[in-house]
């Protein structure tokens, strides 16, 4: 049985019209957008657009755009994120939201990975009145993840889970289990940030609590509709919940498992990684933490996110202090340091940057009367 990628692949290549072949690209390029092969994404989007373009078809071309879009956003370009999604959102008619909704939604995601936080809900806000008011239960289920996503970030964990639970809903409706296990993983992840916020608090047996709540959304994820990457996310996270809460052997069992499905995304290697080399070093086992650490960093350095590889050089920084390497660890501990500041400047740039680049476009939506990117 072929896979769906080989199943696309073939259609696109045995079409007897154009418009069989857009059809099969555009249906390939969000295939590969949603298991992050970004680089394949971005190849069939491309080639879909160059379709489109030559047959005046202005909805697939917004939809091929929509698609790199989220291609962009997943490598961390938020810049090329943004600039194609509005432009996919100006291809788009009018009367054409579930469309709109879409291309808003990766626009928002990278407003959001930016801090233009404001901004961001607003336009996630936007998406899901979009989808809503077409009647499009898939499109609603997508906006209410992202929506569900920024206001976790915000600080705001119950309004997010109920964002969360009402995706689940609908994709629950529509009969898409792959994505009813990304929304329910998703609540997991509301009650762990929520759990660290409180530890961070002083506020401990609140933290379990969480956590363990946490752990049980996790499990019941796990035995939904599976893909690698999907997987190594929940058990990931699930052995970072774990080895919060002491639980060190079932911790490291996870994250070993999850680095074992050889998910090639620095985007999912990275923290699994990082909290390998955590649960290694509270087992006492430091020479081991220090290789998970490395692996950790070098997946940080790929994926060019700045917090994550603060964090890896912090932990790298504690690993030889431990181990009385006590110039190496200041060392790391200056670098992790600048490396924060580099990414708080870089993210004040992108900041200005979107915001230019957002003035260029009378944007359809609340979002444009009195907000940008830098006033976010």
């Amino acid at each position: 049985m072929r896979s769906p990628v080989r199943e696309l692949e073939a259609k696109v290549h045995q079409a007897k019209t154009a418009g069989e072949c857009l059809a099969a690209l555009l249906d390939l390029a969000n295939l590969h957008a949603a298991e992050f092969r970004n680089r394949e994404g971005l190849r069939s989007a491309r080639e879909a657009l160059n379709i489109a373009r030559a047959r005046n078809d202005a909805g697939a071309v917004g939809r091929a755009l929509a698609a790199a879009t989220l291609c962009h956003y997943q490598r961390g370009d938020y810049i090329a994120a943004v600039a194609t999604g509005l432009d996919a959102v100006a291809a788009y008619a009018d009367d054409d939201r579930p469309g709109r909704s879409a291309a808003l939604l990766s626009v928002a995601l990278a407003l959001h990975c930016v801090k233009a936080s404001e901004l961001a809900q607003v336009t996630a806000e936007q998406a899901v009145a979009d989808a809503v008011e077409a009647s499009d239960v898939l499109r609603e289920a997508n906006a209410r993840s992202v929506m569900g996503v920024i206001l976790a970030d915000r600080g705001k964990p119950r309004e997010a889970r109920r964002q969360f639970r009402a995706a689940a809903a609908r994709y629950r409706e529509a009969g898409d289990t792959l994505r009813v296990k990304k929304a329910t993983s998703n609540i997991g992840h509301t009650y762990r940030y929520q759990g660290n916020a409180e530890a961070q608090e002083g506020k401990p047996a609140l933290a379990a609590m969480r956590w363990k709540q946490a752990r049980r959304v996790y499990e019941t994820a796990l035995r939904s509709a599976t893909t690698p990457a999907d997987d190594a996310i929940v058990l990931g996270a699930l052995a970072e919940c774990e080895c919060r809460l002491g639980e060190l052997d079932v911790a490291r069992a996870h994250a070993e498992q999850a680095l074992a499905l050889a998910v090639e995304v620095p985007l999912i290697q990275a923290p699994c990684h990082l909290w390998h080399a955590r649960i290694l070093q509270a087992q006492g086992d430091l020479k081991a933490a220090e290789r998970a650490s490395e692996r950790a960093r070098e997946a940080a350095v790929r994926l060019e996110h700045g917090e994550v590889l603060a964090t890896c050089l912090q932990l790298q920084s504690k690993l030889n202090d431990l181990q009385g390497r006590f110039e190496t660890a200041q060392d790391l501990e200056r670098r992790a340091r600048e490396v924060t500041l580099e990414r708080e400047a870089e993210l004040a740039r992108v900041r200005e940057e979107l915001a230019l680049v957002w003035e260029r476009y009378a944007m359809p939506t609340p979002a444009k009367r009195d907000r940008s990117p830098r006033a976010a």
